[in-house]
């Protein structure tokens, strides 16, 4: 019979009060995924001043063969925030012969 694991992980000390935090979900190569994450959360925090892990503003992050995906929280900017153009950017520098999509997550 397989189980599933659910991890149990801290609310980082620096979230702040009602900000919500989630494991993000990631789909892609591993390599990949890290150093797109690392350069998401870099330009965050040059461009925004965000020093939030990627948890309470990254819901998922999807990089396919041709194709990449990010979704960010509703209540950080979502799609319509300069969030979402940060992510936007940062993808196009890193990935520039990929389709890319920036949305809210879903409540």
């Amino acid at each position: 019979m397989l189980s599933r694991v659910i991890p149990i992980l801290p609310v980082p000390a620096n979230a702040g009060p009602g900000v919500p935090w989630a494991v993000p979900r990631l789909s892609g190569e591993p390599a990949q995924l890290r150093r797109v994450l690392g350069a998401l959360e870099t330009a965050l925090q040059d461009r925004l001043g965000w020093r939030l892990p990627a948890g309470t503003w990254l819901r998922e992050l999807r990089l396919d063969e041709g194709e990449a995906f990010v979704a960010i929280t509703p209540e950080l900017g979502g799609a319509c925030g300069p969030s979402a153009e940060v992510a936007f950017d940062t993808l196009r520098r890193l990935l520039p012969d990929t389709d890319i999509y920036v949305g809210a997550a879903r409540g």
